[in-house]
């Protein structure tokens, strides 16, 4: 068994190229969580919610945090930023911004793919380090290379990555009765606060509900079995894609479904990348020529570069030694002025020499098209004119092209194993072993066990359950394992009402960016700001002393951003809830535009007082840590 897992994982190898999307993808949707993370700095990281200022060191973090995703992003010293990105996102993913209650489920992948980018082999392609190798290549005279490979090992990490997050899923949603009756997507959609917009025209077809909340549940309890299959994995990727699209649709959390989809489109092969390729962006046929000398060692480092940016494949590169006797255009050039300047022929018919080579060349590439324009243009084709001049004159001047005469000084980077996993098994195999132990010991901690194995209220399933959460607490800050129960009924049932604030000054009101009048989200409620609105500030069930001390942050942060002096007395922040009608497990056509409709009441405000920003709930509502949200706001109504 353990020599047929290392024959299929470890020494199996496939082209890289997937695994370099991994990483533009995963660095690109990073930096997007990073960016919200340092817009809403004060509100998160804040420890008064009268300061509302988060430390400043933090800022100094964040600025590292970024220079080392944008590394990642282009693929440059990709070892040493994966290492920082890592040991940053421990400290602020992993025990600064984790809440011991409600854990934000995109930080589990966040920390888990930020771990496996330490070993992976994601930038021996479509990066700044691999067109080095190539230039490192060009220079002792190799002119083409082989599609860079990396084991099938690497590609199993991010398939268990989304595997087992589905499956770990699913042990909530074989437990809940939402998702039983085919209404796991329906419930969630039906209450305003967990979209953007009024999605009616989706959910109230009830055979359409069905046929989507049915094909989910298959899906994920399929997935992690199913797409070892090669001819699967291209479908099951897809279907996993759509999927994500239509999530990022409708509820707010669109870096969760940005960084699925990418772990998605990371998985498929390279030949279906290939294939895709060669029916829309391969240029059908060559559209430039380009004749260079095949002894200079800095022309075959610019062709080694060039070409890989080549994505369209539009320019034939020929060594003008060879075949510069075969092109018509170019028979009545003496062999010295060839060697001293670089030729090029558009479709047969039109010839470039020196700098308009260049500017034909980024043309015919077709994405670099505009910075082909702007070089054959003024003053940008005069000064490159005269830069390459002076090249071509020391050439001419030294008798030809050497390494010692016109090399240029780009360091390439010294030859290594693409991957730190290159040498034995073991390390790999251990791992992958330990996650297997890891995942079934964290599925103690799910509502599965306890439904239909060892009972709900047993002192096994409280002991599975401690177990569960002890082992969390130890692994989940350094490599994001955990239980992934994501929008299941518990976050929903007990919403009887939703809650939100509006700065009233005279006869005007604002009501602050959470949600509008309808109770859609807005610019705080997105992503993790979102999940901390609903479930850590305003879910009724919440103790009455963490949630208003959550308000008191919104406010604070708020009032300091739009440059309201809430102690000078001209206005205040009501506080105001919309009751909601909940159904997990029974459609109700049109629930969505009722509860869209449900007027707002007032239940309290937030008040300066000798510097101090207060709740004052109405009616004298009950008040202490042993109140929940629920009975105080009841209490003032």
């Amino acid at each position: 068994m353990w020599k047929w897992v290392k024959a299929k994982l470890y020494d199996r190898k496939e082209p890289a190229f997937p695994l370099a999307l991994f990483r533009i993808g995963f660095a690109l949707v990073f930096i997007l969580e990073v960016l919200q993370m340092i817009i809403f700095r004060d509100l998160i990281f804040q420890q008064d919610s009268l300061a509302a200022e988060a430390p400043a060191f933090l800022s100094v973090l964040f600025a590292l945090w970024l220079i080392a995703l944008v590394l990642l992003l282009i693929g440059a010293l990709t070892r040493p930023a994966a290492i920082v990105n890592y040991a940053i996102s421990v400290y602020i993913l992993g025990f600064v911004a984790v809440n011991e209650a409600n854990n934000w489920q995109v930080d589990s992948l966040f920390l888990t793919g930020s771990f496996l980018l330490l070993f992976m082999p994601v930038s021996v392609c479509v990066s700044v380090e691999s067109l080095m190798e190539r230039r490192r290549q060009a220079r002792v005279r190799v002119r083409k290379l082989p599609r860079p490979q990396a084991r099938f090992l690497h590609t199993a990490y991010l398939i268990l990555l989304i595997g087992l997050f589905y499956l770990d899923s699913m042990f909530y949603k074989l437990s809940s009765s939402m998702y039983l009756t085919g209404l796991g997507l329906w419930a969630p959609a039906s209450l305003p606060f967990t979209t953007f917009y009024d999605v009616s025209w989706l959910i109230d077809h009830h055979w359409l509900v069905l046929i989507l909340g049915y094909s989910l549940l298959l899906y994920e309890l399929l997935y992690v079995f199913l797409v070892w299959f090669k001819p699967l994995r291209v479908w099951l990727s897809i279907g996993g894609v759509l999927l994500h699209a239509g999530v990022l649709l409708v509820f707010p959390i669109p870096v969760m479904s940005l960084l699925v989809t990418v772990i998605h489109l990371a998985v498929i092969p390279e030949s279906a990348y290939r294939k895709l390729y060669d029916r829309l962006l391969a240029a059908k046929r060559k559209q430039l020529s380009v004749y260079y000398d095949r002894l200079c060692p800095l022309c075959r480092q610019t062709v080694g570069i060039l070409s890989a940016l080549d994505i369209r494949k539009a320019i034939e590169w020929k060594a003008l030694q060879d075949y510069a006797a075969e092109e018509k255009l170019l028979c009545g050039i003496p062999e010295v002025e060839l060697l001293h300047d670089i030729y090029a022929v558009e479709k047969g018919t039109k010839l470039h020499k020196g700098v308009d080579t260049y500017a034909a060349v980024l043309r015919a590439m077709g994405w670099t098209y505009p910075a082909g324009l702007l070089l054959g243009l003024p003053p940008f084709h005069g000064i490159a004119a005269r830069i390459y001049g002076k090249v071509a004159a020391k050439r001419k001047r030294e008798g030809g092209c050497t390494d010692s005469t016109c090399g240029i000084g780009i360091a390439a980077p010294p030859e290594r194993p693409a991957s730190v996993l290159a040498g034995k098994f073991w390390p790999a195999g251990t791992f992958l072993l330990l996650w297997g132990i890891s995942f079934v010991v964290l599925s103690f901690g799910t509502p599965f066990y306890g439904k239909y194995i060892t009972g709900e209220d047993s002192r096994t399933t409280a002991a599975l359950r401690d177990t569960a959460a002890v082992y969390k607490r130890i692994t989940y800050p350094v490599l994001g394992w955990s239980n992934h129960g994501v929008y299941t009924e518990t976050h929903f049932e007990n919403y009887v009402f939703q809650t939100r604030l509006v700065y009233v000054s005279g006869d005007s009101a604002t009501a602050l960016p959470v949600m509008d009048g309808s109770g859609f989200s807005r610019a705080y409620m997105i992503g993790r700001q979102w999940d901390n609105w609903a479930y850590a500030t305003a879910h009724p069930e919440l103790p009455f002393d963490q949630a208003s001390r959550s308000m008191l942050d919104y406010a604070a942060f708020w009032a300091a951003r739009s440059g309201v002096d809430l102690t000078s007395g001209s206005g205040s922040i009501e506080i105001q809830r919309k009751p909601l009608k909940v159904s997990m497990d029974e459609f109700r056509r049109g629930l969505l535009k009722e509860n869209m409709t449900q007027p707002w009441t007032r239940v309290g405000e937030i008040t300066a007082n000798g510097g101090e920003l207060q709740i004052a709930l109405d009616s004298g509502a009950a008040e202490g840590v042993q109140a929940t949200w629920r009975e105080a706001v009841e209490g003032a109504g």
